[in-house]
């Protein structure tokens, strides 16, 4: 079973990839996401809490209604690569 840090690691990694490209917007869908990295539908959570933390500044979700609903496994978030500097944090620990 994989934690958020998992997780975390390889939307960062995809981030900095798309950076490097000059490709500005990154959409990673919770689901294509859990598959990339073998985990199962218990992952999903972790999954959901890793696209979360990962979000900067102007990132968002494609898809969301509401807070009630955002543990699902089509929940998809669309990050901006352009500026991945930590002062642009969106949701701060």
């Amino acid at each position: 079973m994989a934690c958020a840090e998992d997780y975390e690691k390889i939307i960062n990694f995809k981030k900095q990839e798309f950076q490097a490209n000059g490709w500005n917007a990154l959409d990673i869908k919770a689901e294509l996401l859990l598959k990339s990295a073998s985990g199962t539908e218990e992952d999903l959570p972790a999954v959901i809490e890793a696209m979360t933390e990962c979000m900067l500044e102007g990132d968002q979700f494609l898809n969301d209604t509401g807070i009630e609903n955002r543990v699902r496994s089509d929940l998809t978030v669309r990050f901006y690569c352009d500026n991945l500097s930590e002062s642009r944090r969106k949701y701060q620990m």
